[in-house]
């Protein structure tokens, strides 16, 4: 009941701005490919052979974040963020050796993702160079929920057939935490293309805040990507 008033309280909060703001606030959707991977740590140096070979096998691989954000604009430049965000991480294994029936050799490939769904919360500021072009810099978190983990491979066998499979869970079979913050921190450019809309590119860097799950090896999530977005301008219609 507390969360639903406090969703509530949010919501009222949030029309209030976009009824009054005028040109002080935006709508926008955003599209970021990312570079995303993982930091491995322990507390027992029992695991750390494991923290070795999985940083010796395993690598990057391209995520994304898609979503819409909302952005009031207080007086001298400080402004507060919000919206709906999905996020996909991941990493791969490529070149594994394997020893198929009959003595045939393989060479495969693993790649694994998880998806997250949050409402990001940030607190920047924007510089004015001029009318057209803004610096914009902001911090804060994502408060994500996890959505699902997905795993495929596919295996090149020395006699010219390939297996290869796709797995989704969307049951959490290997007990992600549900609840999962996410540090999201950004800098970029604004450029207005009219009185209504502006464009915004800005690198974004995206970290866990805590382990993915509770395991003795303690994973946690990161990526970097450009994020491109496209806003319009509340309010602008009155002018």
């Amino acid at each position: 009941m507390k969360t639903r008033s406090y969703i509530f309280l949010l919501f009222i909060i949030g029309t209030y701005f976009a009824l009054n703001a005028q040109d002080r606030s935006d709508i926008g959707l955003n599209f970021s490919s990312n570079y995303t991977f993982r930091t491995l740590k322990t507390n027992d140096t029992d695991f750390q052979w494991l923290i070795d070979h999985r940083n010796e096998d395993e690598q990057a691989k391209f995520g994304f974040n898609v979503g819409g954000t909302y952005t009031y604009q207080f007086d001298k430049g400080l402004t507060i963020s919000t919206g709906i965000q999905y996020t996909r991480f991941g990493n791969r294994r490529r070149n594994i050796l394997f020893q198929g029936p009959g003595g045939i050799d393989g060479t495969g490939s693993f790649q694994n993702s998880y998806g997250y769904i949050g409402v990001p919360l940030t607190m920047g500021y924007t510089y004015h160079f001029n009318d057209k072009l803004e610096l914009t810099a902001a911090i804060g978190a994502t408060l994500s929920v996890f959505l699902d983990d997905r795993g495929s491979y596919s295996i090149e066998w020395s006699d010219g057939t390939v297996d290869s499979d796709k797995d989704v869970n969307f049951d959490n079979p290997y007990d992600f935490y549900r609840f999962h913050p996410i540090l999201k921190s950004s800098i970029g450019l604004s450029y207005k293309l009219s009185d209504a809309f502006y464009l915004k590119l800005e690198p974004t860097f995206q970290y866990s805040l805590m382990p993915i799950k509770d395991a003795p090896v303690h994973e946690r999530l990161y990526s970097i990507g450009l994020s491109t977005g496209c806003h319009y301008i509340l309010g602008s219609s009155k002018k």
